[in-house]
């Protein structure tokens, strides 16, 4: 067994780091990183929904302290852009709070988006090898990235729709329907794309739908049929991909 390495020990503490973070008081009241903010998009997702953040984190912690106590050539080599997204999480945190969150949130949330593709890449490409590990390491793995990923690319989308509003575009009539149309074709496209590349990742997949579900229901809330009709359609279309990809599939596919 190989010994546990700097990158590892990092990870874990930005692990922690993104968690205990959210315990500060000037997060705590902060309005922007509460649920069902008033005068957000209609197409923002129901505030229910941002509970996956607990599971999330759940699951990067798990997968830190497996990094570090069971390191390996693979886990060193994910633990550089997993890093940089566990980072992301708590300079968002900090953004939102003490700086203007309007666009630089977004920009954050696309580096951190990045840096979960970057290991989705490097996990996909050892597939091989992952399927050798134990059935816990496999899905503790495929579930982070999953989860992780599921949530950060629709939420990049949902992100520029709040900083276009954050700078006085309209959310509402026409204009702000239109465009909020065209948002959850962007996601909805995204996550067509990322099911297409991972074979039907099942948590990633789920986390699309849970989203999309949530939309659908903040929509509906909001008042506006034609966004939340609209949102679920995202879902019958991430349902029905990742049945046929999973079927259409000769080789194995993460869990």
């Amino acid at each position: 067994m190989s010994r546990a390495t700097p990158r590892a020990g990092l990870l874990l503490a930005l692990a922690l780091l993104q968690i205990g973070f959210q315990f500060v008081p000037a997060v705590q009241d902060n309005s922007f990183t509460r649920a069902d903010r008033l005068g957000e998009p209609p197409i923002v997702p129901a505030g229910y929904a941002f509970a996956i953040w607990g599971l999330i984190q759940a699951l990067s912690l798990a997968w830190a302290v497996r990094s570090l106590v069971r390191p390996s050539p693979l886990t060193e080599r994910l633990a550089g852009p997993l890093s940089v997204t566990f980072a992301g999480f708590t300079l968002w945190l900090v953004a939102v709070t003490y700086v203007d969150p309007v666009w630089l949130t977004l920009a954050i949330f696309l580096v951190m988006l990045a840096g979960l593709l970057v290991a989705m890449r490097t996990a996909l490409g050892a597939q091989e090898e992952i399927a050798r590990w134990d059935a816990p390491s496999r899905n503790l793995l495929w579930g982070l990235l999953g989860f992780y990923t599921g949530w950060a690319s629709i939420a990049n989308w949902v992100n520029l729709t709040t900083a276009v509003s954050g700078s006085g575009g309209p959310i509402t009539g026409t204009v702000g329907v239109v465009a909020q149309l065209a948002v959850l074709a962007g996601a909805a496209a995204t996550a067509l794309v990322i099911l297409r590349w991972t074979g039907g990742l099942l948590p990633y997949a789920a986390t699309a739908v849970w989203a999309f579900v949530a939309v659908v229901i903040g929509a509906t809330g909001a008042g506006e049929p034609l966004l939340a009709g609209a949102a679920a359609v995202a879902v019958v279309a991430v349902v029905g991909a990742t049945a046929a990809l999973r079927l259409r599939s000769r080789t194995p596919v993460p869990a």
